[in-house]
């Protein structure tokens, strides 16, 4: 009777910690990814992957490739991104001119939210841009909003990778 039992016990145990272990599996995992996030928004060493455009009253539109990325290296800001909408200025109408620059100096103000962070970009005396959030969930999705001086507003949305 006394083996009956302790079999029953250390199946019932068994049985407890695989339950348990798979119910903290994915926090943990998702704790370790908003942790690996955190650290490379405060370090200012990542890269934004475009995914998709969202345009001003348009629709979403995918993006093929790797060609175009926002990346902060340290104290410098490369971005090479798509625009479709448009232009108050006349040579600058066609849809498929987009942002290509590098900012050398700029603000970088990191908020922490509820459920990840808010970042600004901004740039004095910046021609093309008046500033840029980044919107970052602690599973590392995100999304980018730009609010340029001479076009449409424009938002963009994918990954945070190192």
């Amino acid at each position: 009777m006394n083996i009956v039992r302790s079999m029953l016990c250390a199946c019932a145990f068994l049985i407890l910690t695989v339950t348990f272990s798979k119910a903290q599996s994915p926090q943990h995992k998702d704790s370790l990814i908003a942790n690996t996030i955190k650290a490379l928004l405060d370090k200012h060493t990542f890269r934004f992957f475009v995914q998709s455009v969202v345009p001003p009253g348009g629709q979403t539109t995918s993006v093929p490739g790797e060609n175009y990325t926002f990346r902060v290296q340290g104290d410098s800001l490369h971005v090479n991104l798509p625009y479709y909408g448009r232009s108050t200025n006349a040579y600058a109408d066609n849809s498929q001119i987009g942002f290509t620059f590098k900012w050398g100096q700029f603000d970088y103000k990191l908020e922490e939210k509820k459920k990840g962070w808010n970042i600004t970009f901004r740039r004095r005396n910046s021609p093309d841009i008046s500033y840029m959030v980044l919107n970052v969930l602690r599973s590392g999705v995100a999304t980018l909003y730009v609010e340029p001086r001479n076009k449409q507003p424009i938002s963009y949305m994918g990954n945070i990778i190192e």
